[in-house]
Formats: C-alpha cells, sequence, structure tokens
C-alpha cells in the first residue's frame, strides 16, 4: 500500500505541472470557437447569405426587413436536438433567439463545404404568417 502512496503523489504532481504548463501557454485565449454551436454560426454569419420565399415572406409579415433579422441572429444559440445535422450534403439547423421579449426561431441550411448558407424559415411565437 506505501508504493501505491507514492505512485499516486507522483501522478497528482505530474497532473499539477501539465495543468500548470497548460495555463501558461494557453491561459487567457479564448477557445470557445471550437465548440459545435460557435462553429455553426460562424459559418452563417461568415458565407453567402440567401434567402428563400418563404423567408422573405415570413420576414416581411414579422417586420424583421432590411438587417434587423441580423440582430435576431446575433442572440440565436443552435438547437442541436431539433437540427438536422447529419443531412447531406447540407444540414439544417434550427436556432432559437429572444429578441425584445419575443421567441424567434430561424431555421438554416448551411453548406459549409461551399461556403453559403440559405434562410429556410422564421417563425416567431404568437404570430402566424400565412407563407
Amino acid at each position: 500500500m506505501k508504493g501505491f502512496w507514492r505512485r499516486f503523489k507522483t501522478y497528482l504532481v505530474g497532473v499539477g505541472l501539465g495543468l500548470l504548463i497548460t495555463y501558461i501557454f494557453f491561459g487567457d485565449r479564448d477557445i470557445s470557437f471550437w465548440t459545435p454551436q460557435n462553429r455553426v454560426l460562424t459559418a452563417i454569419d461568415s458565407s453567402e447569405v440567401s434567402i428563400s420565399p418563404k423567408a422573405i415572406c415570413q420576414l416581411a409579415c414579422l417586420n424583421l426587413q432590411d438587417d434587423k433579422w441580423k440582430e435576431v441572429q446575433a442572440l440565436a444559440s443552435v438547437d442541436f436536438s431539433e437540427s438536422q445535422t447529419q443531412e447531406k450534403p447540407c444540414p439544417i439547423y434550427k436556432l432559437r433567439a429572444i429578441y425584445q421579449d419575443e421567441n424567434y426561431l430561424l431555421l438554416w441550411e448551411v453548406c459549409e463545404g461551399d461556403e453559403k448558407v440559405k434562410m429556410l424559415e422564421v417563425q416567431k411565437s404568437n404570430s402566424i404568417c400565412n407563407c
């Protein structure tokens, strides 16, 4: 049992040194861009955007013309449980946002290889658009 505690202490010293070295090298870096959510949002923000006719109609109905939809988009988070992430060649992601005390749902088709994204649908809670 004596040998076990010696090995365990040596292990803890090694882990501690590893954590210290990692903090020195990567301390204040923001590495959250590697999360799946941020990768999807970055792909949407940095790609060529097209908007489907249905989404154009819904944007007009919800009074989100011009670039107001970008304000909603900036507050959005990806709902992976309801997204079609395995869709080939372009996955479809469902984004949810709260903008001016209203819940919004945005549906995006993201083609990362082509660097193109398409807004398929926009919905607002308690609003019905006949599009």
